[in-house]
């Protein structure tokens, strides 16, 4: 029984452990997401968009995070019914063999469209988080990131747009 308790209680410390640096690495993810800064986007650029790595320092892990800006009145689409002609709004990542995606997209919480029934969009700003897992500590890389979207106002729409940026680590 003594056994099985030290071996429960270094389960539980190892766990905490891990858990704990998970947290910290979210923590300094959430931070970097806010301290992301866009170009002021306007009439002519409605979307700026910028990108940035985040390391867990000593791990084997980075974060993508991408932060689109939009001028006031625009939107980006996050969910579209099938029955409407609007394009929905793609994460783009292509990493080279030192870093592959682990789980999917975190990105923020969309609002229900004013004008259109079923719509989900983003305004103001939008941020889109991708987790990595670097095969090696030691080894540099690049990354490519961005966007694909489609912008519109009350007026109008514009044509669809693919934005990337490109990243090292």
């Amino acid at each position: 029984m003594r056994w099985f308790l030290t071996f429960f209680c270094v389960l539980q410390v190892g766990f905490l452990t891990a858990q704990t640096a998970e947290n910290s690495f979210d923590k300094r993810i959430a931070r970097g997401a806010d301290s992301l800064a866009c170009e002021v986007p306007d009439e002519e650029r409605p979307v700026m968009l910028n990108a940035k790595l985040i390391s867990d320092y000593g791990g084997d892990s980075v974060a993508v995070i991408i932060k689109a800006c939009m001028a006031p009145g625009w939107h980006l689409y996050a969910y579209i019914p099938e029955n409407m002609p609007y394009i929905l709004t793609e994460c783009l990542l292509e990493s080279d063999a030192n870093a592959k995606p682990v789980g999917a997209w975190i990105k923020s919480a969309p609002q229900a469209s004013t004008t259109d029934k079923g719509v989900l969009i983003y305004e103001d700003v939008a941020v889109f988080t991708r987790k990595l897992k670097k095969t090696s500590k030691l080894i540099r890389g690049k990354i490519s990131t961005g966007l694909y979207y489609q912008t519109c106002n009350l007026q109008q729409c514009l044509p669809p747009v693919e934005a990337k940026i490109e990243l090292m680590y």
